[in-house]
Order: C-alpha cells, then structure tokens, then sequence
C-alpha cells in the first residue's frame, strides 16, 4: 500500500470561533503534526506527518517508531 506524505492540505478544516455575543470568525483547524522517521526506498527521512497517517504508517512497518511484534 502506497502513502502520500503530502496529500493532506496545510489547514485541516475551517470553522467559526463563536463568542459569547455569538460574533463569529473564521477559524482554522490544523493538524495535530508529529514528526516521524519513515523508511522510504531503503532510505530513511525525518518528516512530519499527520496523526492519522502516523498510525497507518506504524501498521505498515514503515516508521522506526514502532515494531511490530512477532
């Protein structure tokens, strides 16, 4: 299975910010960001990665932050 480090855009969703006077303003939601040492190629490279691409690289066995147990 191939993984795209960089399909994600750089703001997650955007949103109101609603005070209490129900003024509203936009916000934007970010990524909650990790940086990972993923093996690309036999090679590896430090990137940061999103946490839902961080868990699907750790269930591949790409990432040297988690081993699988045999």
């Amino acid at each position: 299975m191939k993984i795209n480090l960089h399909k994600y855009s750089k703001v997650a969703h955007i949103g109101n910010n609603v005070s209490h006077a129900k003024n509203r303003t936009k916000k934007g939601f970010k990524y909650n960001l990790h940086a990972a040492t993923v093996i690309i190629d036999g090679v590896k490279k430090k990137v940061k990665v999103p946490s839902r691409v961080l868990k699907q690289l750790k269930k591949l066995g790409l990432t040297t932050h988690f081993k699988k147990a045999v």
